[in-house]
């Protein structure tokens, strides 16, 4: 007999949230829960609802992830991503939930040193959003011991209905095509980018590991153009490459970025992500492009 999940889901409407219930919906029990209907900087409506739904886990993804909203108002970045996170934990710990947090892998922002990160390297975040996502984590670890930090990368996919659509390299570029207009690609980033539903589907699995932080992202050694061409050469466009793309080399030159996580650990424990190539494979023929 397979054994179903309660799950309190946090931030639902979001990019991963909202495809991630789509998918688990009719395999688990999931409340889902949108800013609307639950304001994580009320540490008792939080526990409020906890204590009504009495969810086996909680998989906290709101969040602030707009780093140019962040650093314009870090006052709000700290409200929703640490205090809110903060209250989320103190809710689990007292309805005995456990907690499944998503970091990211932007705390890595201001590391010199190059890539790929494993879970032992030292974050050192240079901006409002790395700074609270790691903040938010070191709280969380003081509060709660059934924990998981997963430090996602750059989540890619299409629009879907009723799931909601964020910037993504696929989208991005796939959308230049179709509104037949270049758009500007940094040639010295490197990063990983993650399809989606290669993380989803293998998402149970989680509940199954220690706690601990995994990073939970594809590997990728291209660069973020290079990518942008692999998904044109494709979808058999690469010919027309310099009617979509403009190469951006100056972006980053002085100290390419570098945000590339290695996900060796979370391979130990199973759970198989393919390089972000394999992924954009995956996504294409996922939805016959």
């Amino acid at each position: 007999m397979i054994y179903i999940k309660k799950i309190l889901l946090t931030g639902s409407n979001g990019f991963f949230a909202s495809r991630f219930y789509t998918y688990y919906k009719n395999k688990h029990e999931i409340l889902p829960l949108s800013h609307a209907d639950l304001d994580i900087t009320d540490e008792r409506k939080c526990l409020k609802i906890m204590r009504n739904f009495k969810p086996d886990y909680v998989v906290h993804t709101a969040a602030i992830a707009d780093t140019g909203l962040c650093e314009r108002k870090p006052e709000l970045s700290y409200e929703i991503n640490v205090k809110g996170s903060i209250n989320i934990a103190k809710a689990c710990n007292l309805t005995k939930s456990k907690l499944v947090y998503l970091s990211s892998e932007q705390i890595f922002n201001g590391n010199i040193e190059s890539g790929p990160y494993n879970e032992n390297h030292i974050p050192t975040p240079n901006t409002v959003y790395g700074n609270h996502k790691l903040q938010a984590e070191e709280n969380l670890k003081e509060i709660i011991d059934e924990l998981w930090i997963l430090r996602f990368s750059w989540l890619f996919g299409f629009p879907e209905k009723n799931c909601r659509v964020s910037s993504n390299i696929l989208w991005n570029v796939v959308s230049s095509v179709l509104k037949d207009k270049k758009i500007k690609i940094p040639a010295n980033e490197f990063r990983g980018m993650t399809y989606v539903y290669d993380l989803i589907e293998n998402f149970n699995k989680i509940f199954d590991f220690p706690y601990g932080t995994y990073h939970t992202g594809s590997e990728n050694d291209l660069s973020t153009y290079d990518i942008a061409l692999f998904i044109l050469k494709e979808i058999g466009l690469d010919h027309k490459a310099d009617n979509y793309l403009e190469k951006d080399t100056k972006r980053y030159y002085d100290h390419p970025r570098d945000l590339r996580i290695s996900n060796s650990k979370l391979k130990k424990y199973g759970f198989n992500l393919p390089e972000t190539v394999g992924g954009i494979k995956n996504c294409l023929r996922d939805f016959n492009y």
